[in-house]
């Protein structure tokens, strides 16, 4: 039917559609062929249903043939319908069992040459042109030209056909008439036939402004769908190429180690898939023992970039052959990273600790989270703040960086960790610093490894969800080198 999803044409139409002089919506040549066969579709549908209501309406017009028709034309006219009515029910099989197709317009010319066909031949044996039963031919008109959505040229021929038949049966056989009844009849017929040809042409044209339409809707669609699947592949390899970025940052990650007399050992759970928190266990060739903790500002590949910048630096730094106070590592680093960032043309920036293991305590530098310290003469734990700047801020950070030297003892923990830690939330609290020397101070003498799982499922407890990058740095220094 008209409505119908499946008389839709899979093709597309790929080229607009414009109109003429005359305001008529010209297709191009491949989508008028599409067209036609859409359109071929609808006539062949509804030329079923006027065929199915041919052969139901045409015997029950005889009901009326027994109120009107003399007695004795009752049995002529009984086989006139009878006769029209086989012929339609047998068109009505053939419409069944026939695709459409070009030719699929020729039913509703055969139905109409049918059925207008025993009306003549009533208004002939009642009479000729002034019988009024030529209205039957209206009625034909109509049904036909209402129900098949076919151009303005064939609703004029199948309506001109009609008229013919009319005219040239009656004009040749129907004996005398009254020229004015004549007249009447044609009248309403020529405005049935204007009424039926102007109602086409609408439809016509909003059939195939809406076959336009449907066809430029699909070709959306499709592109639409193109342009997912596009967006699904650029998607998964992007993902592909973050799960690369993240294992290459992961494999970048120090091993927890044994540097002389201590035990160091750290752990980084990204919130993203590449994160932004850095740290690093170093030891030079000339047996100094470095340890960094850093958080890039921001999240994601940016932050990752400049984070792995960092450490790279740091590396390269401490490993010189020069013997560095952590404050001149800081600044060489922020020199560089200041023109790495200039570059990249971003306003990042990393807050830093930069540490060497000493025997009688650790040196350090840089503005980051507050150190804890576990004495083990004690059991208490301490909190140190560090003191100085952030990296990639200022030009010059001399004035603000200092080393810090913090003592220790055999058997001392030292805990780092960056703010993902201790900013955990769960209901707008914070797990807090807190929260954090307590479970320093419960699991610290645990093997290194074992401490740092044990916190991370405590934080991981109290904010499953996880917001930020998540990094801890446990050293231990050891009764003996």
């Amino acid at each position: 039917m008209h409505g119908t999803v499946e008389a839709m044409p899979n093709a597309l139409v790929t080229a607009s559609a414009r109109r003429d002089s005359s305001d008529t919506l010209v297709l191009p040549p491949s989508s008028q062929m599409l067209f036609d066969a859409y359109l071929a579709h609808i006539i062949h549908d509804w030329s079923r249903v006027v065929a199915m209501l041919g052969f139901c309406l045409v015997p029950v017009f005889g009901l009326l043939d027994s109120f009107i028709v003399p007695p004795g034309l009752l049995d002529e006219f009984l086989m006139y319908r009878g006769g029209a009515t086989a012929v339609i029910l047998a068109q009505y099989v053939v419409i069944r069992n026939t695709p459409p197709g070009r030719w699929s317009l020729l039913h509703g010319y055969f139905f109409s040459i049918v059925t207008g066909g025993m009306i003549t031949q009533m208004t002939r044996d009642l009479g000729g042109f002034d019988s009024a039963y030529y209205a039957g031919l209206n009625l034909v008109m109509v049904a036909v030209n209402i129900f098949l959505p076919w151009s303005a040229i064939h609703s004029a021929v199948n309506g001109l056909i009609l008229i013919s038949m009319y005219v040239v049966v009656n004009g040749l056989w129907g004996g005398p008439f009254t020229p004015a009844l004549l007249v009447n009849n044609l009248y309403f017929l020529s405005g049935t036939l204007v009424i039926a040809v102007a109602i086409n042409r609408s439809r016509h044209k909003l059939i195939a402004k809406e076959f336009r339409l449907r066809a430029e809707l699909q070709e959306t669609n499709h592109e639409l769908d193109a342009s997912r699947r596009d967006l699904q592949a650029a998607r998964d390899a992007l993902w592909g190429e973050m799960e690369v970025a993240k294992h290459i940052q992961t494999a970048l990650l120090p091993r927890n180690t044994r540097l002389g007399p201590f035990e160091v050992a750290g752990v980084m759970h990204p919130a993203s898939e590449v994160g932004g928190d850095l740290y690093d266990i170093l030891e030079t060739p000339a047996g100094q023992r470095w340890v960094a903790i850093g958080d890039v500002s921001g999240h994601g590949v940016e932050s990752g970039l400049v984070m792995m910048m960092t450490q790279n630096c740091i590396a390269a730094l401490v490993q010189d052959g020069r013997a560095r106070p952590p404050s001149d590592v800081f600044v060489s680093a922020n020199a560089i990273l200041r023109e790495n960032l200039r570059r990249l043309r971003t306003n990042l920036y990393v807050t830093l600790s930069i540490m060497r293991l000493d025997a009688d305590g650790l040196w350090m530098a840089g503005k980051h989270q507050d150190l804890l310290i576990l004495r083990a003469r004690t059991g208490a734990v301490e909190a140190v703040p560090t003191r100085g700047c952030w990296l990639g801020v200022v030009e010059d950070p001399r004035p603000a960086v200092t080393d810090q030297f913090v003592p220790w003892e055999p058997g001392d923990v030292v805990l780092l960790h960056t703010d993902g830690i201790s900013e955990a939330q769960r209901g707008g609290e914070l797990y807090g610093d807190d929260r954090l020397a307590a479970a320093l101070k419960e699991h610290g003498n645990r093997p290194p490894d074992e401490t740092l799982r044990c916190m991370l499922d405590e934080i991981n407890e109290f904010q499953p969800h996880q917001d930020d990058d998540r990094t801890l740095v446990l050293v231990r220094y050891l009764a003996s080198g």
